[in-house]
């Protein structure tokens, strides 16, 4: 009995030892639902992570349109500073003309200084209507920029 015993219990070793490494069908459902789930969060992590990037471009393309309004705030600047040099020289040369008048002109040329005059004027109106439009973008603009500014701040 004592032999039977032993062969017995080298039985049960051998199939415990044979078994240690075969998982069950439970245990295998466990894993596949672990993947599963595993699967769907990184289904999940890639919509995040495109629709985050989407984000990322159309900030960057918001950033591309205040950058060319810069520009274009600049390229005002520019165009209305060669404006006024240009009025203030037809000033100058104008006044040259009633100096001149003044001095040795005669009833004819004060006619046409005084249309001159007129024209200047009104061109003058113009240019100070211009540069109250130049001065409100430049102000709509830059307040702007400064609530950007302050976004900016905040998120530090």
């Amino acid at each position: 009995m004592k032999n039977r015993t032993l062969k017995t219990n080298s039985l049960v070793a051998c199939l415990v030892c044979l078994t240690a490494g075969v998982v069950s069908a439970d245990e295998h459902a466990g894993m596949a639902k672990e993947h599963q789930a595993a699967h769907r969060q990184h289904d999940q992590w890639a919509a995040e992570h495109a629709h985050w990037r989407a984000e990322h471009m159309r900030s960057l393309a918001l950033l591309a349109k205040i950058q060319a309004k810069i520009y274009e705030h600049e390229a005002d600047l520019i165009e209305h500073e060669e404006e006024i040099r240009g009025h203030e020289d037809h000033a100058m040369h104008h006044a040259d003309e009633i100096a001149a008048h003044d001095h040795a002109g005669d009833d004819a040329d004060h006619a046409k200084l005084a249309k001159e005059h007129t024209d200047f004027q009104s061109k003058h109106v113009q240019m100070t209507k211009r540069h109250q439009d130049v001065a409100a973008n430049h102000e709509q603009l830059h307040e702007m920029l400064k609530q950007l500014g302050k976004l900016f701040k905040q998120q530090k």
